[in-house]
């Protein structure tokens, strides 16, 4: 048995090229041009049978740091270069000696890790389950991610199988598998996406469902995510130079139109890269040298037209230019839930926290007493009954509501407002308002049950939600992300009037013009009529915020 190898060679003048070599245990070095190195250690060998109460997410490194996975499954790794791979009752090649495994099922579990001595040509037999740390789905939260990609690309291909594996070993009762472009016209997971619209994926049961859907992706414009559209839209993309669409037209509020007159729900993903500037000022998110960095440009006017359900506040964005977008679009009256979408792409072996599992970041939706299904999970979002986490609980009770509850006020009035965390990794909890954070508890990252309760006085219209944050440290997911949960708000309302405060009017505005000045310097358009489609959407959007002003 051999393996080949594609191997880049860099020469004194700094050219780049690409060779083969193979290597196998008869000849275990590998030549390239003048240089040898030693590939394969012939080693004696053992086997590791791994079982767990169900199927979860599996890690296996020998004493030298080497990753071992079973025959015939795809070699992923995490962001922090952990290897992973999903099953239950596998077998796996190991060398003799000392090997480390883990087992884990996702954000509301605790790792569990052993260390055993592999002896040759033994099979030992690893009965270990992660612990669980709370169970939402016994009150009516269901877990979801909404954005993850099965092939994108990459260096492996994901099959059905290897999908359903990584969804029911993350414990996720809802994955959202994306059909998308990258640059050009080709839709990945087009033919899926036209098979299955509107209905469950096969390996769909109770517990775990699965359906198509799309990314809508616009580099200037932004990407939005659209779950469980009846049918395939009329197109993916737009404004990509090596597509058959690459006018940036038309704007990304056609496309929302469409998928949601098909039944979806629609939520921009990745919203804010980078971090504000010190005046909070979105400056940075509009430079001309970055003006293709797919952020949600276009959110705040299809937001204001009634277009959008809800924003990702959990994936690959930058958590605190996020959320500071998100609480001005709430103290502008509008109604998103808290989403999150990972952006995964499962066809790569390596890819930071592209290859991490799905799920590592997740929205939970209250279903209440209604049964698992999508249609519910959408009515949920809708209602904005969500909370975003990617590790502890987090839950919000005001005045007796809960996220996406509604309560008049006629007269001002005291309430009490609890937000309680369940988990390690959370250093604070946040009780935030339109102006920020009304109040924050200090809490221990070790501590696993942690409560802040305050009485708060209603004296107008306004919101509340609440955060957990932690430093970076180890997550169920790895220790490249920052511990943080956050709730979709509890509205308040006076005399029956929605919160509107003209200051977040202000910056949404600021936020509309400069839109529009990067898409008269950056855009693409091959008519005129074009560019007046998406500046209409942008200054019927300004009339929204102008009457809060």
């Amino acid at each position: 048995m051999s393996t080949t190898y594609d191997v880049f060679v860099c020469d004194k003048n700094g050219s780049v090229s690409l060779v083969e070599g193979s290597v196998s245990s008869a000849q275990p070095v590998l030549e390239v041009h003048d240089r040898t190195t030693l590939a394969v250690e012939p080693t004696k060998a053992g086997t590791l049978r791994l079982i767990a109460d169900q199927v979860s997410r599996w890690s296996v490194v020998d004493e030298r740091g080497g990753a071992w996975f079973p025959r015939g499954y795809v070699n992923r790794y995490d962001s922090d270069g952990r290897p992973i791979f999903h099953g239950n009752n596998l077998t796996v090649d190991v060398p003799v000696g000392e090997v480390s495994i883990e087992v884990n099922r996702g954000c509301e579990y605790e790792a569990a890790k052993t260390t055993i001595r592999v002896k040759r040509k033994t099979e030992t037999v690893v009965e270990l389950s992660p612990r669980r740390i709370y169970a939402p789905a016994v009150y009516g939260w269901y877990g979801g991610d909404l954005h993850v990609h099965m092939n994108y690309s990459g260096d492996s291909v994901c099959t059905p199988e290897m999908a359903s594996l990584m969804q029911q070993g993350e414990g996720l009762h809802l994955m959202n598998l994306v059909a998308a472009n990258w640059s050009t016209s080709l839709i990945y997971d087009e033919a899926m996406l036209e098979s299955f619209s509107g209905r469950d994926l096969p390996w769909s049961d109770g517990n775990c469902l699965a359906r198509c859907g799309v990314e809508y992706r616009n580099d200037i414009l932004g990407h939005f995510h659209a779950l469980n559209p009846a049918a395939p839209p009329k197109q993916y993309q737009s404004g990509h130079p090596r597509s058959n669409h690459p006018d940036d037209w038309p704007p990304n509020a056609s496309a929302a139109q469409e998928l949601r007159d098909l039944g979806a729900t629609i939520g921009y993903t990745h919203p804010v890269l980078v971090p504000l500037d010190e005046n909070c000022s979105p400056s940075t998110v509009f430079a001309h040298s970055r003006s293709h960095s797919y952020e949600a440009r276009e959110l705040v006017a299809d937001a204001a037209l009634g277009l959008v359900d809800s924003m990702d506040l959990g994936g690959p964005c930058h958590i605190d230019s996020t959320e500071f977008l998100y609480h001005r679009l709430l103290g502008c009256g509008l109604s998103l839930a808290a989403t999150a979408g990972t952006d995964v792409f499962l066809s790569h072996r390596r890819m930071r926290w592209y290859s991490n599992p799905p799920g590592w970041t997740r929205a939970y939706a209250y279903l209440g007493g209604c049964e698992l299904t999508v249609e519910n999970w959408q009515d949920a979002i809708r209602k904005g009954r969500t909370i975003v986490t990617n590790g502890p609980w987090l839950e919000l009770t005001v005045d007796g509501k809960i996220p996406g509850d509604r309560v008049n006020f006629m007269q001002s009035r005291i309430i009490e407002v609890t937000a309680r965390t369940i988990g390690s990794g959370v250093e604070e909890i946040n009780i935030l308002g339109p102006d920020g954070t009304i109040s924050v508890e200090q809490v221990g990252s070790e501590c696993t049950n942690a409560q802040h309760t305050i009485s708060l006085k209603v004296e107008g219209a306004s919101w509340v939600a609440a955060s957990a944050r932690g430093g970076i440290e180890e997550t169920p997911f790895g220790s490249q992300t920052r511990t943080y949960a956050h709730t979709s708000p509890v509205w308040l309302d006076w005399k029956k009037r929605k919160v509107s405060r003209p200051s977040d009017a202000k910056w949404c505005l600021d936020w509309l013009d400069r839109t529009e000045n990067l898409i008269n310097t950056k855009g693409t358009f091959s008519t005129s009529e074009h560019l007046q489609d998406v500046l209409k959407v942008l200054n019927d959007a300004k009339n929204f915020y102008e009457r809060i002003r």
